[in-house]
Order: structure tokens, then C-alpha cells, then sequence
């Protein structure tokens, strides 16, 4: 063949679509010459290695999503669980073992240890430290007497007898005056046993009167002829009651009906020899302190397991020593069961996200793939013609595919455990991770490359099979079949053959009605049915998918409509534009569904995000009810109640006070007594106090103001009684106003003006009226009773309850007081350092702070991690389809060269030529934008309410109270749409400027050698 009649030939080849770019020795094959896969595959190579690049960042995009999110879910639900077990006692995570013996004797208490060492071991041995603390306890017994003098009748003081080591214990007292208890001494002349060398509490020894060298005499309580002489030897206090060592005691005296009761040391040997009583039981303790860094989310349930098994292989072992009731004291098996579960279901909000960003990924790679392919499909159709196969074209991709796969494996492992870690540091307080001492070495042994390895490999096989999917076409076209179509698009994708979109819109809604009847998370929460759900991780994705389909499948009608309208006008760009679409659907269609998937899932995740932070502000509220909350060790009547609200108001920062009074009682006039929870406030001062921080329009058809307007007007008095001693408020011809819960309305089929019959504090029935009814109420729950809650006026409660018997009167007042505070954080600081101070003429129990439950939700670590992946999923959406339009209009610019070369030549000018492209994008860019638009709103309105959940701050009778409202942020959504009009114009100009270089004649002489 001579060079001539090899130009004749490729110029009879080349089409509309442009000659071979790059041309290769492969061409010079002959039709008889074997061409295999490798071959071809190294001629993609290198005419494509442009798009290779982009197909393999999709990949790579696709292999790291899926490879960070498993790891990331382990991260976060391991920060969750640290801060949880650092923010429990001690008691709570450590094991203490108790087993009980009568009398324990020295070879009893060997024998113990020799049975229950090794078993233990077993169970605890890779969770707790080396050191064990092995102490005994015995029953209370009675002191008898002090310094020789025998204690008077009606003196009732007990003494708890507990030994532990001297030399372990010593590091943890803080002696105030003599020496640690020694071992029993020889026995005196007259052969009776020295006395025990007792170590008293400070609190005893200042009671009680005690010094160094004193006499205590206690006898066993009901056989008093069993006696243990002692003698004060030392006084001592703990240097740190929250000391983990002393797992959970505190060695302060208790008061009892049998009087009170002081605890005293002494020494093991002492005990064991001088607590052999009858029926005196004693017990011996093993304390395991738990390390919790050694627990993470891989092995709560092989810990709880053998938690269950412990105890089982305990009280086998011991009853054969005649030893029962073997007890295995911790909260780990409740605490880690808890945990696992709420991890487990509060993660699927993530793995939502993350299959939407996953399906992008993959998608992008077939949109990468695609363009690819149509860059050398006139290459692919002369190798057709020439005698390669379907099976070697679709080879060669599979290998170019398998090799980027196999680099975005490898790289993506990597990159896996770094972004993860990189989120954590990022996203979740420092504060946080402060307190559940997680360092950056912890974090670093959960996400290594080998963690990642599994789901690495998973995404490059996803991402290989995405490119195997676009290079199915790759060896169906020959030359002639490649010309038309070029010409003309004849060639129906499969879903729309079989009209998939429908078939999967059909399911979506089926799985939305099963959402709706089942209910979400919040309900699988409350209900305590802590498992994952197919539906729910499914749904969301499977309806940004029919919905992107859909608004495929309408654009070639909008399309049309377009091209008949643009007809109508005057110049031939905007018909140009239009009709170019119309022929060649696939290329905008690929970049149209890309665009809109990417914008609905950016919208999602936007407002998702934005609707979990006025959500945590909306919880805070609403469990606090006020800026702060006291809860009072006691209700507060009359006097005592006006001074303390007094006393409020002048501390610093307070703008109102408003007291309240919460109880629970009880329906009477159905079958069966159900439960109610009733608040009682002050409508005079609650809706100035409260109304303005917890209160939403959602919560009543009312408002506040108007709500106790009506308390207010409906009031009967608190003390005004009628000449028989009966108060006016609550009576059958006065009943008290009250706002009902809905929850209560339904369960007792109740309307506005029903009247109910409630047993108040003491017994007795007074009658109430439904006044309203209300959705909710701030820092009432429904589910925390059996029929809701009821809200009334404090003083007609005050008033019923002191006439419905005398000794009330004057004993019962608010146990709550609501603060309005200012906003400066000085006067906050000094408030909350007042507080906290808990004067005693406040006589407060609890402080809670709205602020800081905010700043507790927000900084909740799965709330946290939540939100970072959902800003990550709006990010990378961005930045694909940022990408794709980019690489989508530099490609197509690319392969209409010498379309844009003839239409110059004919003297279009560079802005006709310009204008044209514009159309084609704006066509493409608005119904993407529009349809994605569309497509975020349908999804954030029927899937995010599905996905309102608590976390581990709170009671599960809390999760969606309030509910979650949907809500945007102009600012984030504006920066979403700036950077993919940005990108346009970014594609648009590339585009332009490629067509503008250049003319018919280079245009032409692309294809020589």
C-alpha cells in the first residue's frame, strides 16, 4: 500500500467525527494479522491517556469512598464509644467480682481465690491491668462500745468491716494521724486475743470523738455474745473519692433506719481471723480495672459474650466449693450492648450518603469511560473493519481498566485511613477527643492500610465493572455503522428499552410506604428495634436514580420543543444548538445525569446538614425549656419559694425567673390507672421566661402568649377556699384548666372541653378540662409516660392539693425555676460559677444549662462525624460533576474540530461559533440544574424525615421531640451553585477557545503520519 493510497484510505474512513489523532504501527497491520487485546489496549493507551487519567480519578474517587467510610463509621463509633466509657464512673466499666462465704475463713478465702483467678483471667485478662484488687467485706455490725464505756440503749451505730492491703491501699489514703492497720499480734498473758487494729474515718473520728489509741467494741447485730475488740490505730480519708481504685466507694457514713453506719479498715489477716461467726456473712472482692482503650467497635460483642460466660463458669466453679450467689458487678455487657446498637443504627445515615456519593462515583466513571470510547471510536470502528473482535476491543478496556483498578487498590488503602483520620481531627472537637483520651496513635491502629484492604478492593472491582459496562459498545460498530452513527444517534439504551426509570420509581415507592409504616429511625430507636434497614439505606439512592432517569427520558422532548421554538427565530445559533442535541442525545444525556445527580445529592446533603445543626439548637432547647434549668432538692413552699426566687434574681446575668412544678400522676376514669406526666407553671412569668428560647410554631395551633393567657383567665385562686374549707380550683363545678399532649387527647379520645379526673400527690381525685391541646410542650415527652403529658397553673394545683388535706397546706411549692439570661458571656461565666457553687439557701439538685446540652449535641461525636460526611458528599458531588462537565465539553469541542473548521470556513464568525456552544451547554447545564434542583428537594422532603434520631446524651423516649424541621443555608447552597456556574464557564471558555484555534486546513491534516 503506498503512502497515497493510505491517505485515501484514511480520509474514506475518518467521517465527520475527525481522523486518528495518534496514529500507531498498529494500523499498518494487515486484515490476516492476529491483533491481540494487549495490543489494542496499548493503543488506547496512547491516544487516550487524557480520559485514562480522568477514568482513573474516578475510580481512585470511587475506591476511597468506599474504602473511608467503613473505616471512618469505625473511627467515629469508637470515638462514641471512649467518650462514653470515659465519661462513666468507674464502676461503671471496671468488674468486681463478689463472692459470698459463711464464715470466711483463711483457707476458705484461698480456696475462693484459687477458683476465681483463673477464670477470670480468661475473660478479663486482655481488657483490664495486671494489678488486682482483692479485698473482704462483712455485714454491718454493731458498736457496743467506745473507749470502754458501753454506749447507751438508744444509740444506734454500726460499724462495715472492709480489709484491703495495706501496701496497695496505702497510695490511695491520705492518713490524718496514726499509722496503717498490722497484722494480729501474739495473744496477752490471760491467753485472750490482742485487739484488731481499726482504721477509722475522719467522719467517724470527728463525730464520734475519736483519737489515736481509743477502744471500739462491736458485737454481731442479733448475737451480741460474738464480739471483736478493736483500737483506733489511724484516721485516715481518701485522697480522691472518684479514685478508681476504691471502685465505687466512698467511706462516708449512711444513715439507716437502724441508725447510722461508719466504715473502718483493717487488716486482712485481722478480718479473716476475727469474723469467723455464725451467720455473720462475709465476702470476698476481686476489682478488674477496665482499660478502655482496649475496647473498640470489632469487639464489644465478643466482650459481652464473655462477660455472660464469666458468670456462668463463676457459679459453676464456686457451687461446687458450696458457695452461691456469685455476683459479677459491672455495667459493661448493658453499657457495650447499648452502644453497638445505637452505633449500628445511627450509622445509616452515613452509608446513605455514602452509597449516593458511590453511585456518583461509579456513574462518573462510566461517563469517563464513555467519552473515552466515542475520543476513539473511529479508531475502534477501523480496527472492526480490519478484523479485530468484540472479545479483544472489550479485553483491551478490561485491561486498561483492570490496571488503573488495580493502582486506585493500592493508593486508595492508603488514602483511606489518612482521610478518615484527617475527618476526625477535622470534624469532631478537640474537647471531645480530649475527653475520651483518643490520640492520633489510637486512631492510627484502627485505620491502617490492612483495615482498608477488603472494601479497597471492592470499590477498584466496582469501578472495573464500570468501564467493562461503557466498553460493551466498544466492538459492535464497523466503519459504516460507526458513520451513521455519527450522523444520526439510532442506538436506545437499555433502560430506556425497558423503562427501568418507571420500574425503579415503582419500588422506591413501595419503599417509601414501608418507611411510613414501619417508621425510620427515630422509631426503630425508641422502639428499641436497633437494627439496620435495607429500605431505608436503598431508598434514597433509588430515587435519585429514577428521578435522574425520568428527567432523561424528558429531555428530548424539551429538547424538541426548543428546536421548534428556536426555528421560529431569527439566526441559525440557538437552531444549531438544539438540533445538535437532538441528534447526538448521549453526550448530554451522559453530562445532564451526572449534573442532576450530583446537584439533588449536594441539595440533600446540604440541607441535611444544615437541618442537624437547628436541630441540635432545637434539642438543647427544648430539654432545657430555658436558658437554665434548677431542678430543686425539694418542693419549695410559700416563704421559702419567694426567697429563692428573690435570690435568683439578683444573680448576675438573669433577666426572669419562672418557677415550675413537674410530677407524675394518674388517669382515673378509664379501666386501669395510666400514667401522666404534668408540669405545672406560673402563666403570669413562663412565656416572658421560656416562650422566646423553646418554643417553635409547630408545637401548638396557639401561641404561647395566648396559651397562658388562657391558664390565666381560667385561674381559680390558690387559697381561695369557701366557707366548708373547700378551694374553688378543682372541684366537680371548678375544674382546672388544662393544655393536654395530643398523645393524651388520642389514647383517651378527648376534645377541648372533656373533663378528667386525676389522682393528685395524696390520693384523692380532683377534676380537670381539657382547655387545648398541644403537638408538645418544652422538656415534656410523650413517650416517657403511658398517656403523654398535661400542663396546668401552678397555683389552682397548689390550691387543690392544700384543701384536699390540711397537712398540705404550706408544705408544697415550685421544684423547678426557669432563667431568662443575658447573652455576655461574662455575666454567663459568673451565673454559671454561682450555680455550680450550689449556695445552700438555693437548695438546687441539678443545673441544667441549654448551652451547654447544645454544645454537648453538636460535639457529640456521631453527630459530628455525621456531618462531615454529608459536607464531604456535597463536596465531592461538586467537584465530579465540576470535573465532568469540564472533561465533557473539552472532549466534545475536540471531536467536532472539523465540524467547528467548516462552519469558520462558511464565515461563521468565532462569537456565532461561540454562541452555538453556549446553547448546546445551556441546554444541557439548565435542565441538569433544574431537574437536580427538583430531584434534592423531592429527596430531602421525603427522606429526611425518616432519618431524625438522638444519640447517646440522651433517654431513647426523647428521639424526634422535637421533630426535625427542614431547613436550608442560603449561604452554603449559594456557594454549591457558585462553583458549578463557575465550572461552566470554566468549560464553556475551554471549549470556545479549542474551536476558536482552529481552521479547516489544520483541521484536516490531523489524521497524516
Amino acid at each position: 500500500m503506498t503512502v497515497e493510497q493510505g491517505r485515501r484510505e484514511r480520509a474514506a474512513g475518518s467521517g465527520n467525527a475527525g481522523p486518528v489523532n495518534h496514529p500507531s504501527p498498529l494500523w499498518r497491520t494487515s486484515r490476516a494479522s492476529p491483533v491481540s487485546a494487549w495490543r489494542v489496549a496499548r493503543l488506547h493507551l496512547g491516544s487516550g491517556w487524557r480520559m485514562l487519567l480522568a477514568v482513573g480519578f474516578g475510580i481512585l474517587v470511587a475506591v476511597v469512598l468506599v474504602a473511608t467510610v467503613p473505616l471512618y463509621s469505625i473511627l467515629v463509633g469508637n470515638v462514641q464509644l471512649q467518650a462514653t466509657l470515659y465519661g462513666d464512673d468507674p464502676i461503671a466499666r471496671d468488674v468486681e467480682i463478689q463472692a459470698p462465704s459463711q464464715p470466711l475463713t483463711p483457707v476458705a478465702a484461698q480456696r475462693l481465690d484459687t477458683a476465681v483467678r483463673p477464670i477470670a483471667a480468661r475473660a478479663l485478662v486482655a481488657l483490664t491491668q495486671p494489678s488486682i484488687t482483692r479485698y473482704y467485706s462483712a455485714n454491718t455490725m454493731l458498736v457496743v462500745a467506745l473507749r470502754g464505756q458501753p454506749l447507751s440503749s438508744g444509740t444506734n451505730m454500726g460499724l462495715d468491716l472492709v480489709a484491703y492491703d495495706a501496701a496497695q491501699a496505702a497510695p490511695h489514703m491520705r492518713l490524718i494521724a496514726g499509722t496503717m492497720p498490722q497484722p494480729p499480734g501474739p495473744a496477752t498473758a490471760s491467753g485472750a486475743a490482742a485487739p484488731a487494729d481499726l482504721v477509722v474515718t475522719q467522719q467517724m473520728a470527728q463525730d464520734q470523738g475519736l483519737h489515736v489509741g481509743d477502744a471500739v467494741l462491736v458485737a454481731q447485730r442479733g448475737n451480741g455474745a460474738h464480739q471483736i475488740a478493736g483500737q483506733v490505730v489511724g484516721i485516715w480519708a481518701p485522697r480522691d473519692v472518684n479514685d478508681p481504685f476504691w471502685n465505687g466507694r466512698t467511706f462516708e457514713a449512711v444513715g439507716t433506719d437502724a441508725g447510722i453506719v461508719y466504715p473502718a479498715l483493717l487488716d486482712p489477716q485481722t478480718f479473716l481471723q476475727d469474723t469467723q461467726f455464725t451467720g455473720l456473712e462475709t465476702r470476698e472482692h476481686w476489682v478488674y480495672y477496665a482499660i478502655p482503650a482496649r475496647f473498640n467497635t470489632g469487639n464489644l460483642t465478643s466482650v459481652r459474650n464473655g462477660l455472660g460466660t464469666l458468670t456462668n463458669q463463676l457459679t459453676n466453679a464456686l457451687q461446687a466449693q458450696g458457695v452461691s450467689n456469685v455476683l459479677v458487678l459491672t455495667n459493661l455487657p448493658r453499657d457495650l450492648g447499648d452502644e453497638q446498637a445505637r452505633i449500628d443504627l445511627l450509622s445509616q445515615p452515613l452509608y446513605i450518603v455514602t452509597v449516593q456519593v458511590l453511585g456518583l462515583a461509579l456513574l462518573f466513571v462510566l461517563a469517563m469511560a464513555g467519552l473515552l470510547i466515542e475520543g476513539q471510536s473511529n479508531e475502534i470502528a477501523t480496527l472492526r473493519s480490519r478484523g479485530a473482535g468484540r472479545a479483544q476491543m472489550l479485553a483491551s478496556y478490561a485491561l486498561l481498566g483492570l490496571l488503573l483498578a488495580a493502582i486506585a487498590a493500592v493508593a486508595g488503602a492508603w488514602l483511606a485511613g489518612w482521610l478518615a483520620i484527617a475527618l476526625i481531627d477535622w470534624l469532631i472537637p478537640t474537647a471531645t477527643l480530649a475527653q475520651a483520651h483518643i490520640t492520633t496513635a489510637y486512631l492510627g491502629g484502627l485505620a491502617t492500610p490492612a483495615a482498608a484492604a477488603l472494601p479497597a478492593i471492592g470499590g477498584a472491582l466496582l469501578g472495573e465493572g464500570a468501564v467493562v459496562i461503557a466498553a460493551q459498545r466498544a466492538g459492535q460498530l464497523d466503519i459504516l455503522a460507526f458513520r451513521r452513527e455519527q450522523g444520526r444517534t439510532s442506538h436506545q439504551s437499555v433502560w430506556r428499552r425497558y423503562y427501568l426509570d418507571l420500574q425503579i420509581a415503582v419500588i422506591c415507592l413501595l419503599a417509601y410506604l414501608d418507611l411510613s409504616q414501619f417508621g425510620g429511625l427515630g422509631v426503630r430507636e425508641a422502639l428499641g428495634g436497633a437494627t439496620s434497614s435495607p429500605v431505608l439505606l436503598l431508598a434514597p439512592g433509588l430515587l435519585l436514580l429514577a428521578g435522574a432517569l425520568i428527567l432523561l427520558r424528558l429531555l428530548p422532548y424539551a429538547v424538541a420543543l426548543g428546536l421548534r421554538v428556536a426555528a421560529r427565530r431569527r439566526g441559525a445559533t440557538g437552531m444549531l444548538a438544539f438540533a445538535q442535541v437532538a441528534r447526538n442525545p448521549a453526550a448530554p444525556s451522559r453530562l445532564t445525569l451526572l449534573l442532576a445527580l450530583a446537584i439533588g445529592l449536594g441539595i440533600f446533603a446540604l440541607t441535611f446538614d444544615a437541618s442537624l445543626t437547628r436541630n441540635a439548637a432545637d434539642r438543647a432547647s427544648y430539654q432545657t425549656g430555658a436558658d437554665f434549668r434548677l431542678q430543686q432538692q425539694a418542693p419549695e413552699p410559700g416563704v421559702v419559694d419567694q426567697r429563692i426566687r428573690a435570690r435568683l434574681a439578683a444573680l448576675p446575668g438573669v433577666l426572669g425567673v419562672s418557677a415550675a412544678l413537674r410530677f407524675r400522676t394518674f388517669t382515673t376514669f378509664t379501666q386501669g390507672a395510666a400514667s401522666v406526666n404534668v408540669l405545672a407553671v406560673d402563666p403570669a412569668t413562663w412565656a416572658q421566661t421560656a416562650a422566646a428560647t423553646s418554643w417553635r410554631a409547630d408545637y401548638a395551633s396557639a401561641t404561647p402568649a395566648a396559651l397562658m393567657a388562657a391558664l390565666q383567665a381560667h385561674q381559680w385562686g390558690a387559697n381561695d377556699a369557701d366557707s366548708v374549707g373547700q378551694t374553688l380550683a378543682g372541684d366537680s363545678g371548678h375544674p382546672i384548666f388544662t393544655i393536654v399532649s395530643q398523645t393524651f387527647a388520642s389514647a383517651l379520645g378527648l376534645k377541648v372541653g372533656a373533663r378528667i379526673p386525676l389522682v393528685l400527690g395524696i390520693g384523692s381525685n380532683t377534676t380537670f378540662v381539657v382547655g387545648a391541646v398541644v403537638n408538645d410542650f418544652p422538656t415534656l415527652y410523650p413517650a416517657q409516660a403511658e398517656d403523654g403529658f398535661i400542663v396546668v397553673n401552678l397555683y389552682d394545683y397548689l390550691g387543690a392539693l392544700s384543701a384536699t388535706s390540711a397537712t398540705s397546706a404550706g408544705t408544697f411549692g415550685p421544684n423547678e425555676y426557669w432563667l431568662k439570661t443575658t447573652n455576655d458571656a461574662g455575666q454567663l461565666a459568673a451565673l454559671r460559677q454561682a450555680l455550680s457553687a450550689q449556695p445552700p439557701e438555693l437548695d438546687l439538685a441539678h443545673v441544667v444549662d441549654r448551652r451547654a446540652a447544645e454544645t454537648a449535641i453538636a460535639g457529640n461525636p456521631i453527630a459530628a462525624g455525621m456531618r462531615g460526611q454529608l459536607l464531604l458528599g456535597a463536596l465531592i458531588a461538586a467537584a465530579l460533576a465540576v470535573l465532568g462537565s469540564i472533561v465533557q465539553s473539552a472532549i466534545a469541542a475536540r471531536q467536532r474540530t472539523v465540524q467547528f473548521a467548516v462552519l469558520r470556513t462558511l464565515g461563521m464568525t468565532l462569537r456565532q461559533l461561540t454562541r452555538v456552544l453556549l446553547g448546546e451547554q445551556l441546554i444541557v447545564y439548565l435542565f441538569g440544574l433544574i431537574g437536580g434542583t427538583v430531584l434534592g428537594a423531592l429527596l430531602t422532603t421525603t427522606t429526611l424525615p425518616f432519618l431524625q434520631f438522638g444519640d447517646t446524651t440522651i433517654d431513647p423516649t426523647q428521639v424526634g421531640v422535637p421533630p426535625l424541621v427542614l431547613v436550608t443555608n442560603p449561604l452554603t447552597l449559594a456557594g454549591f451553585y457558585g462553583a458549578l456556574g463557575l465550572a461552566f464557564v470554566v468549560a464553556l471558555l475551554l471549549a470556545a477557545t479549542y474551536s476558536g484555534r482552529i481552521g479547516l486546513s489544520q483541521a484536516m491534516r490531523l489524521g497524516e503520519d
